[in-house]
């Protein structure tokens, strides 16, 4: 702060009148800040990176003029600037409101569209762990529930995401199948009828959830078509007796390590469910458990949580697969029963008899 010395002459001029004196009539002082310079110097409240600028000139041109001046220019200034910083604000916020984002997901997925040759499945003789993970990773997606930005309502994906599998590919489009509690995560999303699918080059597609199992921790998936002509029906038999002790194969995205295989048995089987031994974590909900043949035998959905039992060792549970085929038991919505009645025909001419 500068140093301001009053002599003993200007306080004399200042002093009040004398008792028998008329009062004194002050001069009038013209304003510090011409109308003419805030006319001139108003706009640019418009332009804040150089009413900064010349703020800056201003207060350094200032620097030998009267106090009074000084302090007039420099709250001029200083009321622009506020002005400035808040039309700058609200133009911003209104550019991201009204100027629609870049879409991060795309109409289809231009990497199953491409894919001409599926495997042919079941095999006729067993296959072993590297063979199961070269052909059946590829029929395994990423599953997260569509959620809308608040400005432009543009699709994006949810910070929780399972796993899926490709029932039937046509020509129209793609069946998959997924757990349930993948999609409905929480009760903000639940009922929700979108969801976002990726394979392994992690190109986010939206989707149709089209059925919801009435009872069992199940979902349907239905995903557009553009071009491409690969056709591909999993084999779920019907009639399949799951044997206990039998080999299979998990396919999910552990703690978020995408498409990792696990191994191990069927360690017990239900009239729904089955219990297995193959390790599964957060992130392997909804994903295939198959046979050695590349049968589908179930649905990855629930594990024992060791925080919660710390006794409790390796007790992962899937629904069967089975359940996928009775159209009864499902709740259906934007054309998800003929979807599901043309892959359990199709389920049905490839089953041998």
């Amino acid at each position: 702060m500068e140093k301001i010395v009053i002599g003993s002459g200007e306080i004399s001029a200042v002093a009040p009148p004398a008792p028998d004196q008329p009062p004194r009539l002050e001069p009038k002082l013209p304003p510090p800040v011409p109308l003419w310079a805030k006319i001139a110097v108003s706009p640019l409240v418009l332009l804040l990176p150089v009413l900064c600028i010349v703020t800056l000139i201003v207060r350094v041109a200032m620097r030998g003029l009267p106090p009074r001046t000084r302090f007039a220019w420099l709250s001029f200034l200083s009321t622009l600037l506020i002005i400035s910083g808040m039309l700058t604000s609200a133009a911003a916020v209104l550019s991201v409101a009204f100027v629609p984002l870049p879409a991060i997901v795309s109409q289809s997925l231009s990497e199953l569209d491409a894919k001409s040759v599926f495997p042919a499945l079941p095999t006729s003789i067993p296959m072993s762990a590297r063979e199961i993970s070269e052909a059946l990773k590829p029929l395994v997606a990423v599953i997260t529930p569509a959620r809308r930005t608040w400005f432009n309502h543009n699709e994006v994906p949810s910070n929780g995401f399972g796993a899926g599998v490709l029932l039937e590919a046509t020509s129209s489009g793609y069946l998959l199948v997924t757990a349930r509690h993948v999609i409905d995560e929480s009760a903000f999303q639940r009922g929700g009828a979108r969801a976002l699918v990726a394979m392994a080059s992690g190109t986010w597609a939206g989707a149709d959830v089209i059925a919801r199992h009435k009872n069992l921790d199940l979902c349907l998936i239905w995903l557009p078509r553009e071009s491409g002509s690969g056709e591909f029906v999993q084999p779920v038999e019907p009639k399949k007796q799951i044997s206990e002790g039998e080999n299979i194969f998990v396919i999910g995205h552990p703690q978020g390590l995408r498409f990792t295989l696990s191994t191990g048995i069927i360690s017990r089987a239900d009239n729904d469910a089955i219990q297995i031994t193959a390790p599964v974590s957060p992130g392997n909900s909804g994903g295939p458990v198959y046979d050695e043949r590349g049968n589908l035998l179930g649905v990855v959905t629930s594990m024992v949580d060791r925080n919660l039992s710390p006794n409790a060792e390796n007790l992962n549970f899937a629904v069967r697969a089975d359940a996928v085929l009775d159209p009864d038991r499902w709740d259906f919505s934007a054309g998800g029963r003929k979807h599901l009645d043309d892959f359990l025909s199709a389920v049905t001419k490839k089953a041998p008899k």
